[in-house]
């Protein structure tokens, strides 16, 4: 538990949250930032040693950021070493996320990342002050300053790690969590330059989280679409900040010191009931884009037609669409009957459910 809490707090501190001209993720315009990796520890009999570099390049204050991370991880055990060569990179673009899988030779599209992240900023704009207030709430403490390339940098302490953080960018992380220790910092930093031309990625096939392909000539209307429900979910986010400070309260967290097991399983259970409105909210949305989707392919004759009806649902959702490639009575059969169950059965069951299980339960019909 605690490591998983930590790793989202690592990652909310170190990712975009929501639209660039609403929140500011760093205080520095633009920036590159080299980093050296070096962790080892033993785990259960089993040693573990990673070297790497990474590199982050921003501009907007953060709206728009690649992050590129190249390490190698060497596992030993009973004598026998296995070794691991990982290449990664996460480009973010105004709160819609591109994954790079260099070994599967893939893009992996996450819409939903700004809406998800701007959640936890609870209405702050600047995002940096934001996520003081987060490691506050968690038991983080400021022990003062550090220097890094010649940059003074605010060193903050939270659940075994060590963060120097120089106007919203990290410079030094170190971490020791389960006898893996390992250390992030930077060798090299520029800010307030030009990096339009350091932006790029791979030629390769762009997918969504499901594992449908997506057609990169719908990117842009998809992150446009994207881009407004981001906007859409700031209007609420100031309920979900209040949301948070209760959930904290209830579990009996303090500012200043560190929760136990029990209150970080408390937090999390309020805070997932906390969020419950706002996801009925955003699944029953998608009502009546399901009802004109019922609509439209029930009165499509032709593969054509029913191409228009996958395009459409597209550009209303944001969400990639299925190129059908014939249009069979069994097909359209198949297609109507999952847009009956999810019109019939889960919208009457979302309006109803009253906590995150039975919202699940309604999913899974």
């Amino acid at each position: 538990m605690r490591r998983i809490t930590l790793c989202l707090i690592l990652f909310w501190s170190s990712t975009l949250v929501t639209n660039a001209d609403q929140m500011k993720l760093y205080e520095v315009k633009s920036g590159k930032v080299d980093y050296r990796i070096n962790g080892s520890g033993d785990v259960m009999g089993q040693k573990i040693d990673t070297t790497g570099k990474k590199r982050l390049i921003f501009d907007h204050y953060g709206a728009r950021s690649l992050t590129e991370e190249n390490r190698v991880e060497k596992q030993t055990i009973m004598g026998q070493t296995q070794v691991n060569e990982i290449h990664t990179t996460v480009y973010m673009n105004h709160g819609v996320a591109y994954q790079v899988d260099f070994n599967a030779k893939r893009i992996i599209r996450m819409g939903e990342m700004g809406a998800m992240m701007g959640m936890l900023t609870g209405g702050e704009k600047n995002v940096g002050k934001a996520g003081e207030e987060m490691m506050k709430k968690m038991g983080g403490k400021k022990r003062g300053t550090d220097n890094v390339l010649g940059y003074t940098c605010d060193v903050w302490e939270l659940m075994g790690s060590k963060q120097c953080i120089y106007k919203g960018i990290p410079l030094k992380v170190e971490t020791n969590v389960m006898g893996i220790k390992s250390i992030e910092v930077a060798t090299k930093a520029e800010f307030d330059i030009s990096v339009d031309d350091l932006f790029g990625l791979p030629d390769f096939p762009v997918y969504d989280m499901y594992g449908n392909r997506v057609n990169k000539k719908e990117l842009a209307a998809m992150d446009r679409q994207a881009e407004i429900e981001n906007a859409k979910v700031q209007e609420g986010v100031e309920q979900m900040q209040q949301a948070m400070t209760s959930a904290a309260k209830e579990a009996g967290i303090e500012e200043g010191v560190v929760p136990t097991p029990s209150q970080e399983k408390a937090f999390e259970d309020a805070m997932m009931q906390a969020m419950l409105p706002q996801m009925k909210q955003q699944i029953l949305q998608q009502e009546e884009v399901m009802r004109e989707a019922y609509r439209c392919f029930h009165d499509a004759d032709t593969k054509e037609e029913a191409n228009i009806c996958s395009n459409n649902i597209s550009l209303a959702t944001g969400e990639p669409s299925e190129e059908i490639g014939e249009w069979i009575p069994e097909a359209k059969k198949e297609i109507l009957e999952y847009l009956d169950i999810y019109i019939k059965k889960i919208v009457p069951c979302v309006k109803k459910a009253a906590s995150m299980d039975v919202l699940q339960q309604c999913m899974d019909e």
